[in-house]
């Protein structure tokens, strides 16, 4: 990715389904743990020029990044909203948070907030990196903002049409 090597196979798809596919996904694993998760999709969504296999990639990580530090009775939600023809979708979760001083370092590759995780406890620190390589290549951009012992939500934007699209929509 770092080399412009990505290549993305890009559509317009359908993020509903592909948002519901993914909760729908983690449901045992939420039941397991005891976690409420629950997503939104407004209506003006639907269609996003997307490569639907790459933004599933970036919506399981973000979504089992957040059920893995939410406890037990804490809540996830995925929404996706459209403003003037970007696409804005949003994972929270009610768990543990980012401490202050990892943030500007959590998409980057092999970070990992947690000294003492290691890959078999807490994965390469590669997830978000990646994450933010797929959001970047669709020309969109990826942040998170945390409150330790409360929250924690990622929200990524990217594009609803191809630009060759803007003009002809324009006229």
């Amino acid at each position: 990715m770092d080399a412009g090597g990505l290549q993305l196979n890009v559509e317009y798809n359908n993020l509903s389904d592909l948002i519901s596919d993914t909760l729908e996904s983690f449901s045992a694993i939420t039941i397991r743990q005891g976690v409420i998760i629950e997503g939104s999709v407004a209506s003006d969504v639907d269609p996003v020029y997307m490569d639907a296999q790459r933004i599933g990639r970036v919506l399981n990580n973000l979504i089992n990044n957040a059920i893995l530090h939410t406890p037990k009775g804490g809540q996830v939600t995925v929404d996706a909203t459209c403003e003037k023809n970007i696409i804005i979708v949003q994972v929270h979760d009610t768990g543990e948070g980012i401490k202050p001083d990892d943030i500007p370092y959590v998409f980057d590759r092999f970070y990992r907030g947690e000294k003492s995780r290691n890959r078999t406890t807490g994965g390469a620190g590669l997830g978000l990196a990646i994450a933010r390589g797929i959001i970047e290549a669709h020309g969109g951009s990826i942040k998170v903002r945390s409150e330790m012992g409360k929250e924690t939500c990622f929200t990524f934007t990217i594009p609803k049409i191809h630009q060759d699209h803007i003009h002809e929509i324009k006229h």
